[in-house]
C-alpha cells in the first residue's frame, strides 16, 4: 500500500494533495543531512562570509626585513671571489656566469622552451575522469501522465537519496588538434625568439664588459697617482697658509694663490669620482661586491699602446652580419608566426569541428537495470557564418606580411649602416687617442722642465709644478678614456656583425674553460680583421739642388735641409717616390746685399707637378755659412709643407672597395 495515498479512511493524519506545498526550505532540514554533509554546508557558509570581509593587509615590516636579507644572502651566494690578475676573457666569462641581468635572459628562454614544450600537450586527445555524489534529504517521488494527460495516482522514484557516478570520456576533436598544432609550431618560433634575445644580450654585455674593462684599468692605473697628487696639492695649500701668516707675500696674491688650488682640486677630484664610477660598473657587470679587490692586466703605460687598424673590406662583413645578427634572424621568426597565424585563421574558417567521443559510465543507482555502459559519439559543427571572413582574414593578413617586410628591410638598412658607423668610428677615436697621446708626452717634458725649476723653493714655482702635474694627470685620464672607446670601438665592430663570441658548447663548460674559449675567439678574429696600425707615414724624397752655388753654400743648405727634415720624419734619400727640384739663384745687388730667389717644384716619379712655390730672401754680402744654413732651414720648411699635405693618415678616411 502506498503510504502516500490519498484515502478518506487515513484519518487526520493523512495528507492530502488538495493540500498547499510544502515549504521549501522545511522541505529539506539540515537535521536529514548526514554529519560530514553538516560540516560541509557550514564550513562554505563560512567561507562565503569571510571572503566579503577581505581587506587589504600590507605585508609587516619583519617580512620586508627577512626578505632583504635572503635576496642579499643569494646574490653573496652567487658570487665567486677573484683569484688573481683578470684579462679581459676572464672578465667577460665572469660576466656570462654571475651578471644578474643575462640570467634573467636566460631564464626567460627557458620559460618559452617550456611554453613549447607544453603546447605539444594540446596536440593529444582529452582523456577525462569525472566522478560524482549526491545526497538529498528527502525521496525524489513523483507521478507521471499518460498521453491522454491523465496524472497517474501512484507516486514512484527512480533515484535513490544517495547515489554516486564515475565515468572516462576520450574525445578528439579535428579543428582543436589543427589549431594546436600550429599554435606549437608558433610557439616554437618564440622559442627561438627568445633565444637570439639572449644571444643579443650576450653580445651586448659583452660590449659593456670591454668597455667597463678598460675603464677599469685607467681608474687602477691612475687613482693612485691622483692621491699623491692631493697629498702634494694639501702641502702645497699648508705652505701657502704659513707664508701668509708671515705675511711673506702680498694678500691678494696668497688668495689668488690659494683659490687656484682649490679649483685644482675640485678638477683633480672630479676626474677621480669618473675613475672610481668606472670600477664600479665593472664591478656591478661581473657581480663582484662594491670595493672589491682585484686587479687587471692591461697596458705599460702610453708606449705598450698597440693601436689596432681595421684591415678588412666593409663589405665582407655584411653578409655575415646579414647572416648572423640576432635582429635579423628574429624578424625570420615573426615572418613565419605571421604565416601561421594566416594559416590558423584560415583553418578555423574553413575545417569543421569534428568530434569523436568514447566513454565508459558507471552509476551507483540500484534502480537502473543497466548500470554500466559505454557510449559513443560522433558529430560535426561549423560555422557557416564565419566563411564570409575569409576575404577580410586574407586581407588581414597580407598588411601583416607587409609590416613584417617592410620592418625587416628597415633592419637590413640599420644593420649596414651600424657596421659602416662602427668601422668608422673606430677609425676617428684611434687618431683622438693619438693626439692625446701627444698630449701626455708633451705634459710630461712640461713637468720635468718645471720640476728642474722648482728646485729654487720659490712658491710661484711650486705651484706651476702643482698645477702641470695635474694637468698631466687629466691628459692621462683623457688619452686612458680615449684608449678604452678605441677598444670598445673595436668591440663595437664584432657586435654590429652579430657573431657569438662564446658558443653554446663553451657556454655550458666551467669557468676556465670558458675563459679560455673567450680568449681564443678574440684573438683569432682580431688577427683576421685587423692589424697593427702604422704611425703617420711620410713619403720620403729625393732632393735635386740646380743652381750655381759655392761648394760651401751648397753644403750648409743640404745639411741644415737633412736635419730640418728629419725633425719633420721626413728623409732624404736617392730613391723615393717624390722628388723636390729646386733652383735657387743669388744676385748680388749695389747696396751689398744679395737676393736669393727659391724657386721649387714637388713632382712624382713620372715627372708630373704636384706642387709649386717660389721664396724671395735677402742675404748680406758676404754670404756666411749660418746664412746658407738659414736659407736651407726656409726650403725645408716649404718641402715639409709640400710633402705632409700628401703624407698617408689611413685612420681619416673609411675604407672603400
Amino acid at each position: 500500500m502506498n503510504p502516500y495515498k490519498n484515502s478518506a479512511s487515513a484519518g487526520p493524519s493523512v495528507v492530502h494533495r488538495s493540500s498547499t506545498r510544502p515549504n521549501p526550505l522545511r522541505a529539506w532540514p539540515v537535521r536529514h543531512l548526514p554529519l560530514a554533509a553538516r560540516w560541509t554546508v557550514v564550513t562554505l557558509a563560512l567561507l562565503a562570509l569571510n571572503g566579503c570581509a577581505v581587506s587589504p593587509v600590507p605585508i609587516p615590516d619583519a617580512d620586508h626585513k627577512d626578505r632583504a636579507q635572503a635576496d642579499v644572502a643569494q646574490l653573496v651566494a652567487a658570487r665567486v671571489p677573484v683569484d688573481g690578475p683578470l684579462t679581459l676573457a676572464q672578465a667577460m666569462a665572469r660576466a656570462i656566469r654571475f651578471n644578474l641581468d643575462y640570467r634573467v635572459r636566460q631564464m626567460e628562454q627557458a620559460a618559452a622552451t617550456g611554453q613549447f614544450e607544453l603546447s605539444k600537450f594540446d596536440m593529444l586527445p582529452k582523456l577525462t575522469a569525472s566522478a560524482g555524489y549526491s545526497n538529498r534529504s528527502n525521496d525524489s517521488f513523483g507521478n507521471g501522465f499518460d498521453r491522454n494527460g491523465n496524472v497517474s495516482d501512484n507516486y514512484t522514484a527512480s533515484v535513490p537519496r544517495e547515489h554516486s557516478n564515475s565515468s572516462a570520456t576520450f574525445s578528439w576533436n579535428l579543428l582543436d588538434f589543427g589549431l594546436s598544432y600550429f599554435r606549437a609550431k608558433q610557439l616554437a618560433d618564440q622559442s627561438l625568439i627568445a633565444e637570439e634575445r639572449r644571444r643579443k644580450a650576450e653580445q651586448n654585455l659583452l660590449q659593456d664588459v670591454r668597455l667597463a674593462y678598460w675603464r677599469a684599468y685607467a681608474a687602477q692605473q691612475l687613482l693612485p697617482e691622483i692621491r699623491q697628487l692631493l697629498i702634494e696639492v694639501d702641502g702645497v695649500a699648508a705652505k701657502a697658509k704659513m707664508v701668509s701668516a708671515q705675511r711673506l707675500m702680498p694678500p691678494l696674491q696668497i688668495v689668488t694663490f690659494r683659490r687656484s688650488l682649490l679649483d685644482l682640486q675640485q678638477q683633480v677630484i672630479a676626474r677621480a669620482s669618473d675613475l672610481m664610477q668606472w670600477r664600479q660598473e665593472l664591478e656591478s657587470l661581473l657581480n663582484l661586491p662594491a670595493g672589491a679587490r682585484y686587479s687587471l692586466t692591461g697596458l705599460d703605460g702610453v708606449a705598450g699602446v698597440q693601436l689596432k687598424q681595421f684591415s678588412d673590406k666593409v663589405e665582407a662583413l655584411d653578409a655575415v652580419a646579414l647572416e648572423f645578427r640576432p635582429e635579423l634572424r628574429e624578424e625570420g621568426y615573426r615572418i613565419r608566426i605571421s604565416d601561421l597565424e594566416k594559416t590558423r585563421a584560415q583553418l578555423s574558417a574553413f575545417v569543421p569541428g569534428i568530434g569523436l567521443d568514447l566513454a565508459a559510465n558507471h552509476e551507483s543507482n540500484k534502480y537502473l537495470l543497466n548500470s554500466a555502459w559505454t557510449q559513443v559519439g560522433l558529430n560535426a559543427s561549423a560555422n557557416l557564418v564565419k566563411l564570409f571572413s575569409l576575404p577580410s582574414i586574407n586581407r588581414s593578413a597580407d598588411q601583416q606580411q607587409q609590416i613584417d617586410s617592410a620592418r625587416r628591410i628597415a633592419q637590413t638598412a640599420a644593420v649596414l649602416a651600424q657596421i659602416r658607423i662602427a668601422v668608422s668610428r673606430h677609425e676617428m677615436l684611434n687618431q683622438e687617442y693619438s693626439f692625446w697621446a701627444e698630449a701626455v708626452n708633451d705634459d710630461s717634458q712640461i713637468v720635468d722642465t718645471v720640476q728642474a725649476s722648482a728646485k729654487v723653493g720659490a712658491m710661484e714655482t711650486q705651484f706651476e709644478l702643482v698645477r702641470a702635474k695635474a694637468r698631466l694627470l687629466v691628459t692621462k685620464v683623457n688619452a686612458a678614456l680615449a684608449y678604452a672607446n678605441t677598444e670598445a670601438a673595436v668591440g663595437r665592430i664584432f657586435n654590429s656583425v652579430g657573431l657569438d663570441l662564446a658558443d653554446n658548447g663553451a657556454l655550458g663548460a666551467d669557468l676556465p674553460a670558458l675563459s679560455a674559449a673567450l680568449d681564443d675567439r678574440l684573438r683569432r678574429w682580431e688577427k683576421e680583421h685587423f692589424k697593427v696600425r702604422p704611425a703617420l707615414v711620410s713619403p720620403s724624397v729625393v732632393f735635386d739642388l740646380a743652381s750655381k752655388l759655392p761648394v760651401d753654400g751648397r753644403s750648409a743648405i743640404s745639411k741644415a735641409m737633412t736635419s730640418t727634415l728629419a725633425a719633420a720624419d721626413i728623409k732624404l734619400v736617392d730613391e723615393a717616390d717624390l722628388r723636390f727640384r729646386t733652383d735657387v739663384s743669388v744676385v748680388r745687388l749695389l747696396d751689398k746685399s744679395v737676393a736669393a730667389v727659391i724657386k721649387g717644384q714637388l713632382m712624382d716619379r713620372s715627372n708630373n707637378v704636384l706642387a709649386v712655390f717660389e721664396q724671395h730672401s735677402t742675404l748680406t754680402d758676404p754670404v756666411t755659412t749660418p746664412q746658407w744654413a738659414a736659407l736651407g732651414d726656409a726650403i725645408a720648411v716649404r718641402v715639409s709643407e709640400a710633402v705632409r699635405a700628401r703624407a698617408e693618415r689611413p685612420l681619416l678616411p673609411l675604407n672603400q672597395p
